[in-house]
């Protein structure tokens, strides 16, 4: 009788575990679900209000960042930061701890890096003065172990400028050549990050003809369009797109046509992130039709990122104020953050480069069934995007046809 009762007790106590266990893990799970959501939010919020800054003052050009390149070298500067200048680069890249922004960063990334019909390839890399600047061991480990970043100790005189443009141009196959024409003396550290993308469209163009495209500044150019048809369907603010997959499956082309009259740069002042997803996860993909026409285009763009990261709110960084503490006992702070990119869309696939340096100083302290249209005919916005969470990897603007 008694070996009986405390057999009845014991499955008790192994049901109850069982059923605590259970909860747990459906706890965390809605947790880790709810942190991957608030990510996918942020960055496709702070693409978007990244993408309006570099914009302004430049409505008639176009305009091409990689949010995951700049993203991906912030966070390792946000690894070395601390104190008010740890919480300021927080809030600006959506308020997620850096704990959990930092890994959702590197998932993203190890989970669409890879070689096959589409290559999406990353690499990173920190460049110290030597002699003159000391990393924490605990710091480099973590650039090596979850950044997977080379690490050179380099004299930054002429051959360091040469070696980094090597880098560059190595990683990115040749699209970009150069990051750098010179280290001041007052350099220490240099923080890059380069990605390079190649994928051919999961169902080709077969040809282009000759049509008209209106430039941003009212003028007409005779451009080579494709045409063709899709079946995903995007409606976003008042704008329509569409989206196009690139072979393999893990990422697409998304194109949005702002209402007809409304100039790029006024359209992307009523986007946020929230309905940026939102629009992407609740496109139509059945029972739809879309007729597109896209304009074949190639260019570059570069440009200091220092005026738009201070207006997201990042500004102890770039001051003798700045908290570097988790990197070095050195005073530090943030020189610059220079990124370049490249673009090339045309019948066969798209072929995209980035590269972001963040170049660190010495410092003193101080309808259903219905026929859609949707013609990039006139200026437009685009991205390169994860499929599974329409996250903007490359985010860009065209207002004027160039090849």
């Amino acid at each position: 009788m008694k070996t009986d009762y405390l057999c009845g007790k014991l499955k008790k106590y192994i049901r109850l575990i069982l059923l605590l266990t259970a909860l747990s893990l459906a706890v965390s799970g809605n947790a880790s679900a709810a942190g991957e959501a608030n990510f996918r939010t942020a960055v496709a919020d702070t693409s978007i209000r990244l993408l309006r800054f570099c914009l302004k003052g430049n409505e008639k050009k176009n305009v091409l960042i990689s949010p995951d390149s700049i993203l991906t070298a912030m966070s390792m500067v946000e690894s070395g930061a601390s104190g008010k200048t740890l919480t300021e680069m927080k809030k600006a890249l959506g308020g997620i701890p850096a704990a959990s922004y930092k890994r959702s960063i590197t998932a993203l990334n190890r989970r669409i890096t890879g070689q096959g019909k589409s290559v999406y390839r990353i690499a990173n890399s920190v460049w110290y003065r030597k002699n003159l600047m000391t990393l924490k061991p605990s710091y480099l480990q973590e650039l090596r172990s979850v950044y997977r970043a080379e690490s050179y100790a380099e004299p930054f005189d002429s051959s360091t400028v040469r070696n980094m443009n090597d880098w560059v141009s190595r990683k990115t196959e040749g699209k970009i050549k150069s990051i750098a024409d010179r280290l001041s003396s007052a350099s220490r550290l240099v923080l890059m990050n380069a990605v390079y993308f190649r994928g051919d469209w999961k169902e080709p163009y077969t040809s282009a003809e000759q049509r008209t495209f209106r430039k941003a500044n009212g003028q007409k150019q005779k451009v080579s369009m494709v045409e063709g048809t899709e079946h995903e369907y995007v409606t976003l603010a008042g704008g329509t797109g569409f989206v196009k997959d690139y072979a393999g499956g893990k990422l697409a082309f998304m194109a949005v046509l702002p209402p007809k009259g409304m100039s790029v740069s006024r359209y992307l002042k009523k986007l946020n992130g929230k309905d940026y997803i939102r629009a992407y996860k609740k496109r139509k993909k059945s029972g739809v039709s879309v007729r597109t026409r896209m304009p074949e285009f190639r260019y570059e763009y570069s440009r200091s990122l220092k005026a738009p990261l201070r207006k997201l709110g990042i500004r102890r960084a770039f001051t003798g104020a700045a908290q570097f503490s988790g990197m070095t006992s050195a005073k530090i702070c943030i020189d610059d953050i220079i990124h370049k990119t490249y673009i090339d869309v045309n019948r066969d696939g798209t072929e995209a480069a980035a590269v972001t340096a963040v170049m660190m100083k010495a410092t003193s302290i101080p309808d259903r069934n219905k026929v859609k249209k949707v013609y990039l005919t006139r200026p437009f916005i685009y991205a390169i995007i994860e499929k599974q969470t329409g996250i903007p990897l490359f985010i860009g603007a065209v207002n004027e046809v160039t090849r």
